[in-house]
């Protein structure tokens, strides 16, 4: 049996921030270069774009022989561990900073 590993949910989310920012950056690049507003396009594009960024993460992770599955599994929760508390670092330093 295929044991299925998949992306932990945080980091499905912190890849659609990646993917939107640079969608919406692109398309803002190609609307001033050509001169016309692409900003309606922008939620649909960014839409389809994250939908196959995470299925083909999800097929290179289904490529992973099932031995393998609980250590990969183990590295994306560390991976969400490590950028959390880098995540968390961060806030803690502009809160110091403010105070």
């Amino acid at each position: 049996m295929q044991l299925l590993i998949e992306l932990p949910e945080e980091l499905k989310v912190l890849l659609a921030i990646g993917v939107t920012v640079i969608v919406t950056e692109f398309l803002k690049f190609l609307g001033a270069k050509f001169g016309i507003d692409l900003s309606g396009y922008s939620a649909q594009v960014t839409a389809a774009v994250v939908a196959a960024v995470l299925v083909f993460v999800n097929g290179l992770l289904a490529q992973i022989p099932a031995q393998f599955a609980p250590i990969a599994q183990q590295l994306l929760g560390l991976l969400v561990v490590v950028l959390g508390s880098f995540g968390a670092y961060k806030v803690f330093l502009s809160d110091k900073a403010k105070g």
